[in-house]
């Protein structure tokens, strides 16, 4: 449509050339010619004519056939793989991500089980009561040169037993009755636990 308009204005501009050098030569040759109402009419139309063709060509809608049907196409196509590749960006940091973290987590499993493993071991009852009469005898397993010191309640030092090189257990004997915080000392490394002592009968 958007061409139509423009031909008209070319076409409109052409015959408007023409008439006016036609009527310019022969008003040349003839000053005193009268002009006719069919000349002012003609004049008048392709004035007209071109107008139209000239608002026309800049109020008309593109044709078809021109940019959206050559561009659009190539555009949703390039959108379309630039949303496939940033899917496939997202898809493959989130897997990164959680293969990290996973990393990470062994990372910690691994040095958490370690650090359990090199740390010190002891084994002896947290809960006993006194017998008969009037004591409890506990047991304390540890590796060879592991020292134990045993406070009271009241964070006073009841006693302390010193491991010997062959790792043998060390025992005491309890009289009272209460709670106890058992400490054990080997080299830099140390374990704390708690031991109550109940009552005869209890």
């Amino acid at each position: 449509m958007k061409k139509l308009f423009i031909l008209l204005m070319i076409l409109a501009a052409i015959c408007f050339i023409g008439v006016w050098i036609y009527q310019t030569q022969r008003l040349k040759k003839n000053a005193q010619a009268p002009i006719g109402k069919g000349q002012v009419v003609m004049n008048w139309g392709l004035i007209i004519l071109f107008v139209i063709g000239l608002v026309g060509a800049f109020v008309a809608p593109r044709d078809k056939t021109s940019e959206p049907a050559e561009h659009h196409p190539a555009n949703e196509h390039a959108t379309k793989v630039s949303k496939a590749q940033s899917s496939s960006e997202s898809a493959a940091a989130a897997s990164s991500s959680s293969s990290q973290s996973a990393s990470s987590s062994s990372a910690t499993s691994s040095s958490a089980s370690s650090s359990s493993s090199s740390q010190l071991q002891v084994d002896f009852p947290t809960d006993v009561s006194l017998n008969k009469t009037g004591d409890a005898t506990v047991s304390f397993k540890a590796p060879a040169n592991t020292q134990f010191e045993i406070k009271d309640s009241n964070n006073n030092v009841v006693t302390t037993l010193n491991g010997n090189a062959q790792g043998a257990d060390q025992t005491y004997n309890f009289k009272k009755p209460g709670k106890y915080h058992v400490t054990a000392h080997n080299g830099d490394q140390t374990i704390d636990k708690d031991l109550t002592v109940r009552g005869i009968g209890q």
